[in-house]
């Protein structure tokens, strides 16, 4: 249930005012009489509400609960006992909850150590499926740990299980922090999808296709730019093709730019070649699946054929930077050019399909039917229309249950849910004697939640959403949230990803922040920040009072759940009734980065956002700040269109372009697992442990059983098979597919040399 404000204080306020005035005869039994009733309503009100607990309540049942985690403890069971002791932190902070979570934190490390050593030794002795063992034990404690995947890794290589070395690959890559460490393991992934070896290379062609790959991380073209075809991508790709002619990364690098040049016959005999020289390659399938489709696109004759291969070149070069809705706008161009080409609508169902939209995906797969004269893609498309409302259901229930989730989060730390109550929120001795006047009015306005339990909740949110990406991957209900998730740990360019799935639907891509003016800077307002095409939304959520220590609601609620609409969907689109302030792109005279606030300038004003972390203390001076101003000012420059942003001093030295390029290419790769998607055997394990999770949201709804590990999937396939009346086999169709239509073709990364296959206890 949703948190509702209350209207005692209200009552209290009326009161005070009407005690003021003269009471004379009529007018003292009305104003009697409309007090009582105010006061019989408030005591009505206040039965009807459970009574808030103390102190002494509080501490006690904290104390519990750390007495059940202690008990669980002994018995060995840490991740049970560290739920606990963060429970315990959720209801009240205690140096014995903290002490305990930091206790298992270390002890899980040291299990972690130990069998990383004893892995390790194994696998030199040649008992590979040993090591295996000890390595999949360290995963159920560490499941997101760089070096027990990479050790994988190397155990799945030793028999040549190159699909689940590929997959525990991606895994380390996407645990690892550091950019160098990914650069080479990406190599090493990219070797293993493609089962070459890459060829011996002096220097300087070394240096030249480490080029190429640097480039390719840093890239962050726009679409709409005047470079086109790939840019200095495909410049530089045309110039290892003759330099490097057997490379098979290069000759499949060169099909994707023939095919963004509009060229599919030659994409086609690339892509033949490419096959040639990587016979055994992971992604083989799926190569000639494109193959085929670029073959059929060389095949339409006329101007309605040159035409549509235009649209198709646009939207392959589009979907490289997340730009969906222009993709979309390609395709029903192309549908418009050619009414009875069939691949159009196959390939509208798959991204009307991926954003949720049943109705329209239901309405392109039947078209693709009634043209194609082929039986098996009829079938391929039943699999798609095949209990499309089941898999709606099942999205819903994971989107509800993060929604509850996140709500109660954001709610609590922008003190909504006490609202007429004084916060208690205090600035560190850093804050207090450092910080600016304004930063600390901002801060005043927050309460901080303790960081175990935001961690925890926020990870249960992403694993609801992350379940529910599996079903409909663009869906924007779950990118909405998915987005603020990746805000709260300042990864960017990973919100970033899922803004692009917001945005191309037409809904606002939001944040929330205290906002304060230079006008009016005692007043702070907690705020739903909503970013559209042409003009900004600032929805008002509460006003803070300093003075008071107390945040006031609005006069009109803000949204069905008071935070203006957290989940958009065409069902339910921002709160266009709230209280708001509407900037139009065209009377903004500036935004720029001004340490950790965004600052929209007015004509006669200037706007103050301090965006909401509730992860970490935001910092408030020096580079830090500005870098994290930066990230949010940047919304502004791509989803509003406001190209002249300023970003603040040092926010984007060389180094931070190398990783913000590098970041935004990972993005890609982790969804399609770089060229052409991920093959149905490959990352399959993972994919049927989120949609056993999504299942298990979906039974209970409400009472989730949390924790659903690779090594649960044995019976899954039944499960998803009775509850979605339909094979599992026809599932991974489905969703690779889906995966294929939103990702298209990638550039792959360039081995440069043989990567020493070491066994590594750390990284």
């Amino acid at each position: 249930m949703k948190p509702t404000r209350g209207t005692s204080a209200c009552a209290g306020r009326l009161w005070g005012k009407a005690r003021m005035k003269p009471l004379v005869g009529l007018g003292v039994v009305f104003l009697a009489t409309l007090l009582v009733t105010l006061a019989i309503t408030a005591a009505a009100q206040q039965e009807n509400e459970p009574p808030k607990p103390d102190k002494k309540q509080l501490e006690a049942e904290a104390k519990e609960l750390i007495d059940e985690g202690k008990a669980l403890e002994q018995q060995g069971k840490l991740a049970q006992a560290k739920d606990k002791y963060v429970d315990a932190v959720g209801v009240v902070s205690t140096g014995d909850a903290l002490n305990a979570i930091n206790r298992i934190d270390d002890k899980e490390k040291q299990q972690i150590e130990s069998l990383l050593t004893e892995a390790h030794r194994l696998y030199d002795t040649g008992k590979v499926p040993d090591s295996v063992q000890q390595l999949q034990q360290g995963l159920e404690i560490k499941p997101a740990h760089p070096a027990l995947h990479y050790d994988l890794a190397l155990c799945y290589l030793k028999p040549g299980d190159r699909a689940a070395a590929a997959l525990q690959l991606d895994l380390a890559i996407d645990a690892l922090p550091s950019w160098k460490e990914r650069t080479e393991l990406l190599e090493l992934q990219s070797t293993v999808l493609m089962g070459t070896v890459p060829p011996a290379t002096g220097t300087n062609e070394k240096n030249a296709l480490a080029g190429f790959n640097e480039v390719y991380l840093q890239e962050d073209r726009d679409p709409g730019d005047t470079k086109g075809r790939g840019g200095g991508l495909c410049d530089r790709t045309n110039a290892l093709r003759d330099t490097f002619p057997g490379n098979a990364a290069v000759v499949f690098n060169s099909a994707k730019c023939a095919e963004e040049d509009a060229h599919p016959e030659v994409a086609a005999r690339q892509l033949a070649e490419y096959i040639k020289l990587a016979p055994n390659a992971l992604d083989r399938a799926d190569a000639e699946l494109f193959q085929e489709n670029l073959r059929s696109l060389a095949e339409l004759t006329g101007d309605s054929g040159q035409v549509v291969r235009r649209h198709y070149a646009n939207a392959a070069r589009y979907l490289d930077y997340r730009r969906y809705g222009r993709t979309m706008a390609e395709y029903q161009a192309a549908a418009q050019a050619l009414p009875d080409y069939p691949q159009t609508p196959w390939q509208l169902g798959l991204m009307y399909e991926a954003y949720g939209n049943i109705a329209k995906a239901r309405e392109q797969f039947s078209r693709f039917q009634q043209l194609t004269p082929d039986a098996a893609r009829k079938s391929a498309a039943g699999f798609h229309l095949s209990n499309l409302d089941g898999r709606r259901a099942v999205y819903d229930a994971n989107v509800d249950e993060a929604e509850d989730t996140l709500s109660d989060l954001l709610l609590a730390s922008m003190g909504l849910d006490t609202e007429g109550a004084k916060h208690k929120t205090k600035l560190s001795y850093r804050q207090w004697r450092w910080a600016s006047h304004r930063y600390k009015e901002a801060t005043r306005a927050t309460v901080k939640l303790p960081q175990p339990y935001v961690e925890r909740e926020l990870d249960r949110a992403r694993q609801d959403l992350d379940a529910a990406s599996e079903l409909f991957p663009l869906g924007a209900e779950a990118h909405a949230m998915l987005a603020l998730i990746s805000l709260q740990g300042n990864n960017w360019p990973e919100a970033f990803r899922s803004y692009d799935a917001v945005a191309s639907q037409g809904f606002p891509v939001s944040f929330y922040a205290q906002v304060n003016s230079a006008r009016d800077s005692k007043v702070v307002r907690a705020t739903k920040v909503e970013i559209g095409t042409d003009a900004l939304r600032l929805v008002y959520l509460s006003s803070y009072d300093p003075k008071k220590r107390v945040s006031v609601p609005p006069a009109k609620p803000p949204g069905l759940d008071n935070l203006g609409n957290l989940v958009v969907s065409a069902a339910q689109p921002p709160d266009a009734q709230a209280e708001a302030m509407t900037i139009r792109a065209d009377d903004l005279k500036g935004i720029e980065t001004d340490k950790n606030f965004v600052v929209l300038k007015l004509a006669k004003d200037r706007i103050y956002l301090a965006p909401l972390n509730m992860l970490s203390e935001i910092p408030f001076e020096g580079g830090a700040s500005r870098a994290f101003g930066n990230e949010y000012t940047r919304l502004f420059a791509r989803y509003l269109g406001y190209e002249s942003a300023k970003l603040g001093k040092e926010g984007m030295t060389a180094g931070e372009r190398f990783k913000l390029g590098f970041e935004i290419a990972r993005i890609g790769m982790g969804v399609g697992m770089m060229g052409m998607g991920a093959p149905v055997a490959y990352g399959s394990a993972v994919r049927m442990a989120r949609l056993a999770h999504a299942l298990q949201v979906y039974r209970t709804y409400r009472s989730v059983a949390r924790g659903v590990h690779v090594a649960d999937m044995g019976d899954a396939a039944t499960r998803l098979a009775d509850d979605l009346q339909m094979s599992t086999t026809a599932l991974e169709r489905t969703i690779s597919d889906q995966q294929r239509a939103i990702v298209g073709t990638e550039f792959k990364i360039i081995p440069t040399q043989q990567i020493p296959l070491k066994f590594r206890e750390k990284f």
